[in-house]
Formats: structure tokens, C-alpha cells, sequence
């Protein structure tokens, strides 16, 4: 156990951090067994040794004192070993031979020999080092003390009553005051004592009785057999079994024969008009909603759904999310929930994983690309729900299908990574749904007419009982957009609005919502309760929470994914008196055990790991038999039972109470999500010249963990070439935020890779690639701080030319840094001033700044008299500047400045949207131009950018900055002969699948990955490019004259692939020759139609050679 666990866990247990080494020679402390502001007062236990025991114990000493000693301390070393979860330690020994000094005992692996190896092992203990109060040294946190047949006796008056005593008997009274637990063994009235002193700070008199206990089984486990390995056999009494296995357990709840689907449509028929669901402005009754749901049951059914197919749900959170949820589970099938802007290659894994058959979207879902051919039936939700939403429905769809479920029926899988890079589908059944579901009413008091908050993605379990639960008590349920949480004013006005009464978030977003009113305080409306699950739960939070609401709950709630959600409890209406907030009591059917690394009860406050048994454990992983056994295992207290093994650690406290203190394995939580890392290095492994990876959880100095990647390889690859070859297939917050690379990866003793020692190496190198300049201005200075708390990262790292985002800034620590600010800036200021400087230089600039088009991405250096070159680059239907990054880092050495455009109402920032049109959009970056430094200029248009590209270049023919060339990117989908239709299938699209597109052409870069939430923002502006781009273009062919240009055209491709005929890449060239009289086919080496992301060296090329053109004569 001390190898898992580590020297930080071990303290923790005593409540406080000490200095020392892992491994022997190490002070552990002694778990504390007591209440928080117990008065220091002693306290005493006593066990007497039955004749025979001490008879067998002096035939294993061979009738030698000595050997004596090393018996009654092998014992002690076994018992101290089950307190303190450790197999090396050390611990303070006073012999029975009257020696001037006490010893240590240092002993390493005490359970892996046999009880007369351990004996042999300590037969010589070293005497004590002197220390400032003399020959007896500083105190140690437990002795064994054989000094005096009587030295015991004493009691709590001194050492008044002590007889025979040694030479050291003042020393062994000082240690047994001074001393957590002070163990005494000696012979009174002719029979063997062992009494056991404390404090009652420590731990009280019932548990000091226990430890006895302990040591009298461990003489006992000895006497018996010498040769038997010393962790075998079990020091727990039957009665603390008993205990363990009863009395901790949450109430055993009897259940009706009712399921959650049979409970709701209960409700439907006691109010069918009451509100079930709302989502923004609109809302559905119990009626409507259930229509709804049994239209899609239905439609499943009719489709041949099975028992238990697996139905993914591929939808974004809104009320027709909520309908097909619910008819899936009405159908008996197994609800698999999928985030439709995961990668799809991670989608396909997950729907393979899962062998689903069904798919249930919004009209074109996305998984066509996923699927990869695979025979699966996909039905559109939204228009099954069409009719239901009105009351239309018809009586043979509309009615309950009333199918019985079993409670041993699989409801549904949620995917939680996997440490071997595939992702793991934890299944769970009815029964378990139900007990969390019920669990989650009764303990937030969830009635009829409450309303719950729900927050939470689809893909977190979470967001299932939010959605659910308050349907079986006839309340509802309000569908908060991850926008609006973006926005912590927003948040809170929402909260306010839809009159919530709970509400459930992650600590980093409490955290946010804190500061937020602690700045500005608000009525919170109806809120009763804020439940804080998927990390752990800090007590500072928790008191700045009641400083500011206390009249607002808190529930801390802990569980997993496999254990049908949370398990367990803490229900607070002060801040707690403890150092730490406990994960609280076993709540309802639910049992649960701390058992050491052999699989044993562990000791009363010793640590172990953190298992669970009951209604509330999952099936297991879906077609992942192996993973399966390894934490699905049968409980061996309650045979035909299964048993999860959390791989969390923790121990028991007085009350019944669970503390957590830590976790087995490489699994961390980030912004609530299950992360195992292992998955990441496999990602890492794979990408092109990176041989050895390792990633981190690590939160610096700051409060929320963040990842950070520990790479080798031959040479270094550049940061966001790797970003990208993750986000093929990790989401957006398993991308590690900061890299670092190094000769090789640090290793333990034993070989494996020292991730202990890579957390201090990521909290020393910060994000830092090179020297930073310090911020120099009021302003910046202030900034950086802000940031050096939002980023987790030391301040001292934090430089003028750092990126937010580039840093590890995402959409969650952006808002946070809003509210942190106190809006002295706002969320779309940092979007378009990432740099700290820039930042810096908008919020002097004042509240209204005027908006540009261009955006500086790459500068010459200073040290230039004047660039090599101007590239302006206008970006295709629906991106934006940051599409042009990674061509603007390769041109960087070359001295070319890089100026991309952001257009107007192409930002994913809510608000007053302008779209202007190509004409407009040219005379104004024309406005701009003269403002950047003189050298030959180039203009780049990506797709549709080569419209106002074009336009621009006439406006600047004949002045002084005629542009040397236009390069027009990709050229057009279908040509300008297919330029209609293209226009024609935009004007058709939805908002939802514009952004399939968008994402799927590589067109747009979201800095905080929440694109489906943006889906009705770029809509708009996808389809405007397209038509705007579409007018000037026939209108240009219509009249040829008005649009021509001296300039030259590169139509810049990529290579076709094997077998293409030539045709088409001629008529690249003819598309563009009735605008000017040259035009030059520009053919990249590689094919790949995402150059400008996965070529961009290619694409430079391309730059670089167009510059070294003579300039155009006028026309």
C-alpha cells in the first residue's frame, strides 16, 4: 500500500503534512479517530493476555528476553502497519533491558515475510538520536514502550505510580504524554497488560480499545504460527466486521416493483398540463412531453428495437433531447447519449463499442461520417416531435407502448476514457437508475412544482438525473445552454428567472459563481440547494459559499459513472468544523467498504480503497470483458453480489463519514469529466515523431487542474501541430494545455515513468517556451495576475506577448477571468485580444474601441527595416482569422507580415451581428491598409475570401499598394459553374448543419470547443458568405469589365490524388480567366483538401514564391 499511496495521503489521514522520506525510515503518522474540537484530554485502554497466548509467545522467544522484545514489537509493527496503510515506517521502541536512550525500529516490507523474518528483521533497533531536550529526543507519534512490568500504571497522574522502574523511566513518561499512541506492555499481578494512552484529539477511548484489540490478534495470528506470512490473517474483532459491514451501510430502502418509466407516466396522468420541461423561451407539459417520448418509443419499436439495443442519442440539450431521452427508456432499449461535436472518429468508437443499432438525431445527424458504413437506423427526433409538441398526436403513437421492464434491464452506457486509449461504456440497469434517481429527491427535497436546473453536458451522467429526476415528483426541469453558463451573470439571472430551487455544478464553475457574488450579490431567486460533484470539494469555496448564501445548502456528492452516478452524501447547511469536507454517509441500498491492498476490511480510519456493493453497481463495460473483471469483481461479504472497485482512496471517520484521499491510479478529473491519462499518452504515441509520453494533472499555484503533456522525440513538434492530431480523436478538454519536451521521461526505481516528479517539473517550467518579458504597464500587470489564477499557471511565467488561449485558456477559465476582473473586461474582448498586451492595450482604450477587420498573426522582426512582404488573407464561408495561424507561423521566418480578416458577426459572440458584403468588405480593409508597414503586398482568398480578395485588389490597382498577386485558396466547390447551386443547398441549411460543415471542412477553429452552442451564430454568417461571395462573382461574369484585374491569379490546390484526370485541374484555371489574363495553376506536393491546417509549409511555399513575382504594370 505505501508504494500506491505516497507520502501526501499518509498525512493527510492525520489531518496535517510532516517533512520525511517515503519508504522505511519514515514517521507515519497515526490515523486520527476523533471529532473535531475534542478537548485534549488523556485517555487510557487496557486488554489483558490470556494465559495460554503468553505462554505460546515465550515458547516462540525461546525463553530470551531479547527475543522477547522482538516478538511483542513484530506484533506492534503489524498493527501499526494496519493503521497507517504503510509497509515502511518507522516508530520509537523503548526495550525492556533498561537501556539508557529509546531505539527506532526502521522496517521495510513488513507484510511481504514471515512473522520470524520481521522478529530477526528488528531484532537490533537503533538507539534514538539525541535531539534539543537531550538523550531522549523529539517526540514520536507512536511508541512501544516494554521498559517497565508496571510503567502503566500510573494512570493520568505522572509517573508517581510507576515501580521498578529503569533508568529511562522520566524519558518513557515524556513519550507517553507527548506521543499520538503510546503502547505499553509489561506484566501486572503476575499476567501480560498491554495498555494503550492517548488524547482524545487524537482518538477516543471505544477506538484506542480497538487498537488493543489489534495488537492482541497480532500476538495471537504469531503465536499461532511463526513461519505464516505477517499480512496474513485479519486483527479486526467480529463486532467491527459487524459494524462495517451494517452499520456504515445507507438505509435498505424496500422497492415497490416500480421503475423509473412507470413512476412518470404516473405523474402524466395526475398532471398532464403541468410543466415537465423548458428550454429558453419555450416549455412542455407533462402531456406533451410524454406524446412526444411515446411517438419516438414507438418509432423505435416499429424499426425493430430489441431488449436492450443500444439507441444513440445524437441531439443537443433541448426539450426534443428531453422527449427522445424518454423514449428511449420507454422503448427498452439503452439509452447512449452522444455530443454531436465530439471527433468523429471518437464518435464511431463509441457507437462500435456499444454495438448500436439506432441513432436518434435532428435532422441530418452527424454521424454519416462516424458510421463508417456501419447498418444502423437513424430517425430524426425533432420531427417525431413535431406534431407532439402541439397535442396533435395520433392515438396509435401518442399512448404508452406499456412494455414491462425488468429492474436488471440496461437503461443506459455513458463513455468515461479508458487508459488504454479506448474509451470505456459503463452500463447500468433500471434498478440502480431508479435508487440514484430516488436518492437525488429525497435528499435535495425535490416536490411537486420545484424546479431543477439542468446543467450538465450530455455526455456527463450527471445530466441525466438532472433531466429525469424531477419528473417523478411532478416538478420540472430547466435546460440551461453552456453559453449562458459561460456568462456568470447570465447564469445567475437565469437561475433567478426560471425560479430554480437546485442546481448542480462542478467545483471550478461554483468556484466562479462565488467570486461572482461575492463582487456583486444577488438574489438567487428560489434556490434551495447547490449539489457540487466530479472533483473533489475543497473547504474554502465552502466557506466563502455560506459567507455569501447562508441560507443555501450544499451537498457534496461523490459516486461514478459505474455505481449508477453518486453514492454518497454530505449535506451541509454551515461550513464544516473539520480541515477538509467529507464525502458524507452511504445513502439509500447502498453499501460500501474500505478494504486494504489484500481485499480485507481495513482497519476503522485506516486508508484502503474505496469499494461499493449493492442496487447501485453497474453491469460492467460494454464488450470490454477484461476491464470488466478488473473492477466488476463479486463481493465477498455478500455472495451473488457484484462489487466496484473505485480505485479512489479514502477511510472512515467517526459518524459514518467517508474522507477522500485520493485516487490509485493515473485517473483525474478535469472541469467534472473522468479523464484516465494513460488514453492520452496512447494519442500522443501515435503522432509523427514523438517516441515517449507522459501526461499530468497538475494545478500549480492555481485552484482547477489542468493537463500538461511530457514529450520525446527527435526533434521538437511544434505545440499546435500536436493539438490537432489529438483533437482528431480527444475532446476538446482531454487536450493537455501546456507541452513540454524533454531528453527522456523520469522513472521510479522499478522503471515506471515518475509521474510525481513530472507534477513538480510541470509546476516548475510553468507554460514558459523561452524568455518572457514581464509585463510592463498598470494594466498588463494586473492582467497577469488575473491570468496566473485562471491559468493555474506562476505568475513569474506570465508574459506581454502570451496568448490566453495558447496558455490553456478555455471558454470556463475565460468567464471565470471576467468575473475575476470584475468586468473590466468582457469575454469577447479576450476573444479578440488573446495577447496579454493587446488585452491590455483594448481595456486602456476604453469601453468602445473601434472595431477593425484586420488581425495581426505574424510580424517581422523589429530588427527588419521595413517586412519581405504583406499577405492579407480573407478566410472561406463561415471562418475566420484563426484559420490562417499555422500558415502564419511558417511564414514567421521568413519576415513576412500576416494579416488575416475577421469579419464582422463571425466571432462566436452573442450580440448586435453586422454581415457585410464583399464591396464593403473590401473598402474597408482597404481604410486599414495604409496603417501596416510598407512592402510588396499579397492578398489570399480561401474559397468564397477569394471574392472581397478580388475586390480589394481592383480598388488598390494603380496606387501604391497594388498587390503583387492574388492566391485564391482551394478555388470553389463545383466551380463558378456550380456557383447557384451552392448557393441554393447554404440557403437550405440549417444552422445545425452548417456546422457539421464547417467542422468538417476544417473551416472553423473554436477557441472553447463548444460549437454545437455556436451553431446558430456561424449559421447566419455561413450562409451570407456563400450568397455574398455568389452575387459578385455572376455578377462579375455578367460583366467582365467592371471586375477584371491586372494583377495575377494563383489558384492554389492541393495535389489530386492517384488516378484524377486532368480536366479538372484545367478548369481551376479556366474558372478564374475572364478576370485576368494570367492565372497559374499553384499545385501543392500532397494532397489533402485541409491544407492551410496540414500543409501549411506547403502553402508558404506557395506565398513565398508568388512574392518573388515583378510587381503587375497598371491596366
Amino acid at each position: 500500500m505505501s508504494k500506491i499511496l505516497g507520502r501526501t495521503v499518509v498525512a493527510e489521514m492525520a489531518g496535517e503534512q510532516r517533512s520525511g522520506d517515503d519508504g522505511a525510515g519514515t514517521t507515519v503518522p497515526i490515523p486520527r479517530w476523533a471529532e473535531p474540537g475534542t478537548a485534549v484530554t488523556p485517555v487510557t485502554a487496557e486488554t489483558v493476555l490470556p494465559p495460554g497466548l503468553t505462554e505460546g509467545l515465550r515458547a516462540v522467544a525461546g525463553g530470551d528476553a531479547a527475543s522477547l522484545d522482538s516478538v511483542f514489537l513484530a506484533a506492534h509493527l503489524r498493527v501499526v502497519c494496519a493503521l497507517t496503510s504503510q509497509q515502511g515506517l518507522r516508530t520509537a521502541f523503548v526495550p525492556s533491558d533498561g537501556a539508557a536512550a529509546p531505539h527506532t525500529v526502521a522496517a521495510n516490507g513488513v507484510l511481504d515475510g514471515s512473522w520470524r523474518e520481521l522478529m530477526a528483521q528488528v531484532e537490533r533497533p537503533n538507539q534514538w538520536p539525541e535531539g534539543p531536550g537531550g538523550a531522549a529526543g523529539p517526540p514520536y507519534e507512536c511508541v512501544l514502550d516494554l521498559s517497565s512490568g508496571d510503567s502503566a500504571d500510573s494512570g493520568d497522574s505522572g509517573d508517581s505510580g510507576d515501580s521498578g522502574g529503569s533508568a529511562n523511566s522520566g524519558g518513557s513518561a515524556q513519550h507517553r504524554d507527548s506521543s499520538a499512541l503510546w503502547v505499553g506492555v509489561g506484566v501486572r499481578a503476575g499476567r501480560v497488560t498491554i495498555r494503550a494512552r492517548s488524547r482524545l484529539d487524537v482518538m477516543t477511548g471505544e477506538h484506542l480499545t480497538r487498537i488493543t484489540g489489534y495488537h492482541v490478534r497480532a500476538l495471537e495470528l504469531l503465536a499461532a504460527d511463526p513461519d505464516a506470512p505477517v499480512g496474513e490473517g485479519e486483527l479486526l474483532s467480529e463486532d467491527e466486521r459487524l459494524f462495517q459491514l451494517e452499520a456504515v451501510a445507507g438505509a435498505q430502502e424496500p422497492w415497490d416493483g416500480r421503475l423509473f418509466v412507470e413512476r412518470f407516466e404516473e405523474r402524466v396522468r395526475q398532471h398532464p398540463d403541468a410543466v415537465a420541461a423548458s428550454h429558453r423561451g419555450r416549455s412542455w407539459t407533462y402531456g406533451t412531453l410524454n406524446a412526444c417520448a411515446n411517438r419516438i418509443a414507438h418509432a423505435l419499436l416499429s424499426d425493430g428495437l430489441d431488449a436492450e439495443d443500444v439507441v444513440a442519442v445524437v441531439m443537443e440539450r433541448g426539450l426534443e433531447w428531453a422527449a427522445a431521452t424518454l423514449g428511449v427508456l420507454k422503448a427498452g432499449g439503452c439509452y447512449l447519449p452522444v455530443q454531436p461535436d465530439f471527433p468523429a472518429a471518437r464518435i464511431a468508437a463509441q457507437l462500435d463499442t456499444a454495438d448500436c443499432r439506432f441513432v436518434l438525431g435532428s435532422g441530418a445527424h452527424p454521424d454519416a461520417e462516424a458510421a463508417g458504413g456501419s447498418a444502423r437506423r437513424t430517425l430524426d427526433a425533432v420531427s417525431l416531435c413535431g406534431p407532439g409538441a402541439s397535442g396533435a398526436a395520433g392515438a396509435d403513437t401518442a399512448g404508452n407502448p406499456g412494455l414491462a421492464l425488468a429492474p436488471g434491464r440496461l437503461a443506459y452506457i455513458y463513455f468515461t476514457s479508458g487508459s488504454t486509449g479506448t474509451p470505456k461504456g459503463v452500463m447500468c440497469e433500471h434498478a440502480g437508475l431508479l435508487n440514484h434517481l430516488l436518492m437525488k429527491v429525497e435528499d435535495l427535497g425535490i416536490g411537486a412544482g420545484e424546479t431543477v436546473a439542468q446543467t450538465a453536458v450530455q455526455s456527463l451522467d450527471i445530466s441525466l438525473w438532472q433531466l429525469i429526476a424531477p419528473l417523478l415528483t411532478g416538478g420540472s426541469t430547466r435546460i440551461v445552454d453552456t453559453e449562458v453558463l459561460l456568462d456568470v451573470d447570465r447564469f445567475v439571472a437565469e437561475l433567478a428567472e426560471s425560479r430554480a430551487g437546485v442546481v448542480q455544478l462542478v467545483p471550478s464553475y461554483f468556484d466562479a459563481l462565488i467570486s461572482a457574488l461575492e463582487r456583486h450579490p444577488r438574489d438567487l431567486g428560489a434556490l434551495r440547494v447547490v449539489s457540487v460533484t466530479g472533483e473533489e470539494l475543497k473547504l474554502e469555496p465552502v466557506r466563502r459559499w455560506f459567507a455569501c448564501q447562508p441560507h443555501i445548502k450544499l451537498v457534496n456528492a461523490y459516486g461514478a459513472t459505474e455505481l449508477s452516478d453518486d453514492t454518497m452524501h454530505e449535506i451541509l447547511d454551515r461550513a464544516p468544523d473539520r480541515a477538509f469536507v467529507t464525502l458524507g454517509r452511504m445513502r439509500r441500498n447502498v453499501r460500501g467498504y474500505v478494504l486494504d491492498e489484500r481485499g480485507r476490511l481495513a482497519p476503522l480510519g485506516a486508508t484502503g480503497e474505496i469499494v461499493f456493493s449493492g442496487v447501485a453497481v453497474g453491469r460492467g463495460y460494454a464488450n470490454d470483458p477484461e476491464r470488466t473483471r478488473e473492477a466488476f469483481v463479486p463481493d465477498p461479504f455478500r455472495p451473488g453480489q457484484r462489487m466496484y472497485r473505485t480505485g479512489d482512496f479514502g477511510r472512515w471517520l467517526p459518524g459514518a463519514r467517508l474522507q477522500f484521499l485520493g485516487r490509485r491510479d493515473q485517473q483525474v478529473k478535469i472541469r467534472g469529466f473522468r479523464i484516465e491519462t494513460g488514453e492520452i499518452d496512447n494519442r500522443l504515441l501515435a503522432v509523427d515523431g514523438v517516441k515517449d509520453a507522459a501526461v499530468v494533472a497538475t494545478t500549480g499555484n492555481g485552484r482547477h487542474k489542468i493537463l500538461a503533456a511530457f514529450l520525446v522525440g527527435t526533434g521538437r513538434v511544434a505545440d499546435h501541430s500536436v493539438c490537432e492530431a489529438l483533437a482528431g480523436h480527444l475532446p476538446d478538454y482531454m487536450i493537455p494545455a501546456y507541452y513540454h519536451w524533454l531528453e527522456a521521461l523520469p522513472l521510479t526505481e522499478n522503471g515506471k515513468v515518475d509521474r510525481k516528479a513530472l507534477v513538480g517539473l510541470a509546476d516548475t517550467l510553468g507554460h514558459a517556451d523561452g524568455p518572457t518579458v514581464a509585463p510592463t504597464t498598470f494594466t498588463e500587470q494586473r492582467l497577469a495576475v488575473a491570468w496566473a489564477e485562471a491559468l493555474n499557471a506562476p505568475l513569474q511565467g506570465i508574459g506581454r506577448a502570451d496568448d490566453f488561449f495558447a496558455l490553456g485558456g478555455t471558454s470556463l477559465s475565460a468567464a471565470w477571468l471576467v468575473v475575476k476582473l470584475d468586468r473590466l473586461v468582457s469575454l469577447s474582448q479576450i476573444i479578440a485580444h488573446p495577447v496579454l498586451s493587446e488585452l491590455a492595450a483594448a481595456v486602456d482604450a476604453g469601453p468602445y474601441p473601434v472595431r477593425t477587420l484586420l488581425r495581426p498573426l505574424a510580424t517581422a522582426p523589429a530588427w527588419r527595416a521595413a517586412p519581405a512582404g504583406v499577405l492579407v488573407c480573407f478566410p472561406g464561408a463561415g471562418g475566420n482569422a484563426v484559420n490562417f495561424l499555422a500558415l502564419a507561423r511558417e511564414l514567421a521566418p521568413s519576415g513576412i507580415d500576416v494579416h488575416a480578416v475577421e469579419l464582422p458577426g463571425h466571432d462566436f459572440v452573442p450580440g448586435p451581428r453586422t454581415l457585410l458584403e464583399v464591396a464593403e468588405v473590401a473598402r474597408l480593409v482597404e481604410q486599414e491598409l495604409g496603417r501596416l508597414r510598407a512592402a510588396p503586398l499579397l492578398l489570399w482568398g480561401q474559397g468564397e475570401g477569394a471574392a472581397p480578395a478580388l475586390a480589394l485588389a481592383r480598388l488598390l490597382e494603380g496606387g501604391p499598394l497594388a498587390p503583387r498577386r492574388v492566391l485564391v485558396g482551394a478555388g470553389l466547390p463545383g466551380g463558378l459553374a456550380g456557383l447557384r447551386e451552392r448557393m441554393d443547398r447554404a440557403r437550405a441549411m440549417s444552422d445545425k448543419e452548417v456546422t457539421e460543415t464547417l467542422l468538417r471542412e476544417g473551416a472553423y477553429v473554436e477557441f472553447d470547443g463548444l460549437k454545437p452552442e455556436r451553431a446558430r451564430l456561424l449559421g447566419p454568417a455561413y450562409r451570407h458568405d456563400i450568397r455574398s461571395a455568389g452575387d459578385f462573382l455572376l455578377a462579375a461574369r455578367q460583366r467582365p469589365a467592371d471586375h477584371r484585374i491586372a494583377t495575377g491569379i494563383d489558384v492554389v490546390v492541393p495535389a489530386e490524388a492517384p488516378g484524377t484526370p486532368d480536366a479538372p485541374r484545367r478548369d481551376r484555371v479556366a474558372d478564374w480567366r475572364f478576370l485576368s489574363d494570367e492565372v497559374e495553376l499553384c499545385e501543392l506536393p500532397s494532397p489533402g483538401a485541409h491544407f492551410l491546417r496540414t500543409r501549411a509549409a506547403d502553402a508558404a511555399a506557395a506565398v513565398t514564391a508568388a512574392l518573388s513575382l515583378p510587381a503587375p504594370s497598371s491596366p
